[in-house]
């Protein structure tokens, strides 16, 4: 499916007609959100051939996954409050994103989540070589954005991003990241724990002065530009306010599902008693 001509024009035209042109409801919905062209798509491959020949079989994995994914779904099932089960499709994306959601889909990139340790990445950039798995981690992908899916976007949130995005953004991931932990087992950001944990005061006075603010650069999704420490951790940040909020609640059922619904992303943080660990 990704295989290309050595003519620009002919690879071009396998990638389209191919590929995009027969995509599947799921598949034009990726495409849509992460932009996906012929082109781009072509880029990426040529860019770094030795990583898409060695993902290529990897990507067929997704076949023995179907049961523990059916099993992730029981248990958000029995344990979230008016759980609705999202549609998933796995894709082949150009490296830029694990998963996402659009509606009540999942959209999972394929060719990161079933990287490992024996695929050449030699060709790929530093943050590539960095955050793609040395194993799969298909069900990690699927538990997180399974959160998203019961996620609350609507005016609240719309009207949360313009007084405070920074705060509203990494409660929105943290949370994905906390509920998928708590209720899976599965943390897609464990890695960036241990030095969220050993620098946590300094972050939390850096995030604090930041977090009703607009610009979320150095917090979520900057992992081409983190250089002196690891990338996205306001994942960590958020996670760590959605597990103070929920320790400190008397009935976990509904701090749960009020971690995955909320609106009032200041209030959480103030209910949390998280600032004041720091104080």
């Amino acid at each position: 499916m990704l295989s290309y001509a050595n003519n620009l024009p002919d690879s071009i035209r396998i990638i389209q007609q191919g590929y995009l042109d027969k995509a599947s409801i799921g598949l034009k919905k990726f495409i849509k959100v992460r932009n996906i062209t012929a082109n781009s798509l072509l880029y990426q491959i040529k860019k770094a051939p030795a990583y898409w020949k060695g993902i290529r079989p990897n990507t067929y994995l997704i076949q023995e996954y179907k049961a523990d994914i059916a099993s992730q779904m029981d248990l958000y099932d029995q344990s979230l409050r008016n759980f609705r089960p999202p549609f998933i499709c796995f894709a082949i994306g150009q490296l830029t994103s694990g998963g996402t959601v659009r509606d009540n889909w999942l959209l999972i990139g394929t060719e990161m989540v079933t990287s490992d340790s024996t695929i050449d990445k030699s060709q790929l950039t530093e943050w590539h070589r960095s955050v793609l798995p040395k194993e799969p981690k298909i069900l990690e992908f699927t538990a997180h954005e399974m959160v998203h899916t019961q996620q609350r976007f609507g005016l609240g949130y719309l009207w949360a991003m313009e007084r405070n995005r920074l705060l509203t953004m990494t409660i929105k991931e943290g949370a994905a990241d906390f509920v998928s932990e708590k209720i899976t087992g599965l943390n897609i950001n464990e890695s960036i724990h241990p030095y969220g944990l050993a620098n946590e005061e300094e972050l939390w006075k850096e995030f604090s002065e930041e977090m009703y603010g607009k610009d979320f650069s150095k917090w979520l999704y900057n992992g081409e530009k983190s250089s002196n420490r690891p990338a996205d951790l306001g994942y960590f940040i958020g996670y760590r306010i959605c597990e103070a909020y929920y320790e400190q609640a008397e009935n976990k059922e509904k701090a749960l599902h009020k971690i995955v619904k909320t609106n009032s992303y200041r209030r959480l943080l103030r209910k949390s008693g998280y600032a004041e660990r720091f104080d």
